[in-house]
């Protein structure tokens, strides 16, 4: 339950601390509680989010985003990096054309 005199903060809010979009954090929790993924030993915990019902709103606390910083900061970006299974599979492999213009010469 949520205290009245409690600072928390949104995903969104979060987000914006961390300079990440909100599904980049979602990836991160989804990767997080995927047991079928081998998880790196001694890698920095994610915070357990507040959330008073399901798929209602989720909080975490300015401690919370302490933590996830350290998260930040540890995890290996890019394709190879641990959570390409979870991006690859959330964003497809598909790579887009650029798309082509006509010279007007």
């Amino acid at each position: 339950m949520i205290k009245d005199n409690e600072k928390l903060l949104t995903a969104s809010k979060v987000a914006q601390e961390l300079d990440i979009s909100t599904k980049t954090l979602n990836n991160w929790y989804m990767w997080y509680y995927d047991d079928t993924i081998e998880k790196p030993k001694n890698f920095p915990k994610l915070p357990d989010f507040i959330q008073e019902y399901p798929k209602g709103p989720r909080y975490w606390t300015i401690e919370d985003v302490v933590q996830l910083k350290k998260f930040q900061a540890w995890r290996p970006t890019g394709r190879a990096g641990v959570m390409g299974r979870v991006s690859e599979k959330y964003y497809g492999t598909k790579r887009y054309a650029k798309k082509e213009t006509k010279d007007e010469g």
